[in-house]
Parts: C-alpha cells; structure tokens; sequence
C-alpha cells in the first residue's frame, strides 16, 4: 500500500512539473508572438523614424513651393482676390498634415503614418502636374471648350490623332472632364468621328489604367495596410467587385477613369475587363455624343429631362445595392464567373 502511494505521489510531482514546462513553453510561445505583433505595429526603428521624419518635412517644404506659386498664378477671380489668404490656409493645413503624419510615426502608428505619407505624394504629384499645365498654357485650353477645340484646330491634317492622345491622357494622368473634351470633339468632328477617335484614346487609356492598378495599386496598397490585409480583404470582396464596378461603369455619374485603376485591384480578370469597358464606354460615348443635339442644355425641358435620368441613375443603383446578393447571385449564374471549363 505504501508502495502504491509513493508511486502515485511520483507520478503527480512529474505531472506537475511537465505541466509547469509546457505552461512556460507557452508561455515563451506567447512572448515570442506578441513581440512579433508588438514589433510589427511599432513598426521604425530609430534610423527608420528618423528617415520618416526627415522625408516628411522634406515633402511639407516641396509642397508648400508649388502651393504658393500655383496660387499666385492666377491673375483674375476669387483666388486671386484673396490670394494672401488662400496661402496662408493652404502652407497651415500643409503643415498642420506634417505634424500629425509625424506624431504618428513617432507613435509607431505604421499605417497611419503610410496613408498619410502616400497622400503626400500623391499631393505634390498632383500640385507639380498643375503647376506644369499652368506654365504651358494648357490649364486655360482644358477650361475652356472653345479655347480647347481652337488648340485641336492648330494641329490641322494631325489633329485627329492629337485628340486620340488627348482623350488617352485625360483618362491616365490628365486632370481634363471627359464631358469638356467630348463636347470640343462633337463640335471639331461630328458625334460620329468624335465617338470614334475617343473611343480609340479613351478604351487604350483605361486598359493603362487597369494594368497600372494591377502591378503597381496592389503594391502600393499592400505597403500601406499590409499584404495579408488586402489579400484577405479582396478575398473577402471576390465575386462582389465584379458586378458593383459593372454597375458603376454603365451607369452615369461615377469616375470612370478612376474605376479603372480601382479596377485593377479588384479580382477582375482582364480578359472581363477588356469586354466590359469596351461595352460600358461606347454607350457612355455614344450617349455623350448624340445626346448633345438631341437633349440641349441651353433648354427647360432639356435640363429636365437631364435631371429626370439623373434621378433615375441614382434610383437603380440604390435599387441595384440593397439587392445586391441576389442580384449578385443572378450575375454570376448568367456570365459564369468563377466557374472552371471542365
């Protein structure tokens, strides 16, 4: 009986000690990873702050240039009434935007502090691009229908091509309203060139587009929130995507040339994408073209009629998103997404 008991009192004492091993093994386990989480979201290490820093106040000092001589540009109008002002607003909430992407790195804020740090880029990109088209003479042309179609007219036996290139780049890079080019080129070509040629400029402009959202969005969207993060997200997404941006293409109203990078994010294949862009920008096209002699805007009934199809536009899509599953469901059934060619 003794015997029994010592065993038994043995078997406890080495019960208790492996359970006290793997508790620290665990525990060591739990450590290790909650350093790595720690790690991740501290995210800089003292030379990586101070780069962080020293990059954005390099950038606060580069945009506040170009916002000062871009203001300054403008000779007539309201910005050029309070000029002293508007930069002074402008170079305050620039650095107002430096400190807080600043306290955020010094926090160990990592995506904050990115999202931040790519709109300044994204910022300066966008001031240099204007200061540029305002030293060139180009912002004026791109305001003005008129001063538009007189700078075609220039290029004479050349001047279809050069309003292909236009439409091209008013789609990749250039801050132009497609309606602004359409319009000038209905006016220089008749609404079936016009459609035409934009067509030809606008279609190559969004495959650019795609495939720039594609190599260089994922990118730089994965460098922002984490490749695990989008990846799960755009997983979560899949399926979905294809017929919201579908329904946004067709339909009026929303950034066709900023869906298209978007557009590249998603999990659209391209050969869809080829199809459904032909498809969706010849109707929005055409519609811009023709609809100019045939519904004016210099009208009452006109400017009804255009409201009355906004209304409606906006009326399906609400339609079309509180349904969104089932129709989701039909969608998928009808092209056949996602389905493998056995």
């Amino acid at each position: 009986m003794g015997l029994v008991f010592k065993r038994f009192a043995r078997n406890a004492v080495f019960r208790e000690k492996g359970g006290a091993m793997e508790n620290k093994k665990c525990d060591r386990e739990d450590g290790k990873s909650a350093d790595s989480t720690a790690g991740k979201e501290s995210g800089f290490g003292k030379k990586g702050l101070l780069v962080s820093l020293l990059l954005s106040l390099l950038l606060t000092g580069i945009c506040i240039v170009f916002e000062v001589l871009c203001l300054k540009y403008f000779k007539t109008g309201f910005i050029a009434r309070h000029v002293k002002a508007l930069v002074a607003i402008s170079c305050s909430l620039t650095v107002i935007y430096c400190l807080a992407a600043i306290w955020f790195a010094v926090r160990g804020k990592n995506t904050v502090f990115r999202i931040l740090f790519s709109g300044f880029l994204l910022l300066l990109f966008f001031l240099v691009l204007l200061f540029v088209l305002q030293k060139t003479g180009f912002l004026e042309i791109f305001r003005d229908q008129e001063l538009y179609k007189e700078y075609l007219e220039k290029a004479g036996i050349w001047m279809p091509l050069l309003y292909i290139v236009l439409q091209y780049l008013q789609v990749v890079i250039l801050p132009v309203p497609g309606f602004v080019s359409t319009v000038a080129g209905v006016a220089l070509f008749g609404p079936t060139k016009a459609m035409l040629c934009s067509m030809v400029g606008i279609i190559l402009g969004s495959l650019t587009a795609f495939v720039t959202g594609r190599k260089i969005g994922y990118r730089a969207v994965a460098w922002i929130v984490g490749k695990e993060d989008l990846d799960k997200w755009l997983k979560k997404m899949k399926g979905k995507d294809n017929f919201i941006l579908t329904a946004m293409f067709i339909l009026p109203l929303f950034p066709d040339d900023m869906l298209c990078f978007v557009a590249g994010l998603s999990s659209m294949t391209w050969q869809y994408f080829v199809i459904m862009t032909v498809f969706s920008r010849t109707i929005g096209i055409a519609a811009t073209c023709y609809s100019i002699d045939f519904i004016p805007f210099n009208t009452w009934w006109g400017i009804l009629i255009w409201v009355v199809l906004i209304a409606a536009v906006i009326t399906v899509f609400v339609l079309l998103y509180k349904n969104l599953d089932a129709v989701n469901t039909w969608f998928k059934r009808t092209f056949r997404i996602g389905k493998k060619k056995k």
